[in-house]
């Protein structure tokens, strides 16, 4: 079916490869908004299981999030010092995340 030089492997024959796991992190993140800020938190939070758990991730389901920190910043902005103030928020969330994550248990070395 592949051809000559392919090559059975047999080893994950019949064998359950799907495995879960509650992994918990504590992340850092900022924006200019409250939903950037949040959105940039998950994005880091998927970055980061990528690089922690070395198995193909089949699917990630965060199942407890704590802000422990919120903080505001806010900075009023003046063109020319004087014109037009604006206010500019900067929020930045320190939260626990507690992530179920769904692998399958292979790596290079299995083959």
């Amino acid at each position: 079916m592949f051809g000559k030089n392919a090559e059975r492997i047999d080893t994950f024959n019949g064998k359950q490869l799907l495995e879960e796991m509650d992994h918990e992190m504590i992340l850092t993140m900022t924006g200019g908004s409250l939903e950037n800020a949040v959105g940039n938190l998950f994005q880091l939070m998927r970055k980061q299981i990528f690089q922690e758990i070395s198995y193909p991730i089949v699917q990630m389901e965060a199942k407890e999030v704590y802000f422990d920190e919120v903080q505001v910043q806010k900075e009023t902005e003046r063109f020319m010092f004087l014109f037009m103030p604006r206010e500019k928020m900067t929020f930045t969330i320190t939260a626990r995340i507690v992530v179920r994550v769904k692998y399958l248990k292979i790596t290079k070395e299995d083959f």
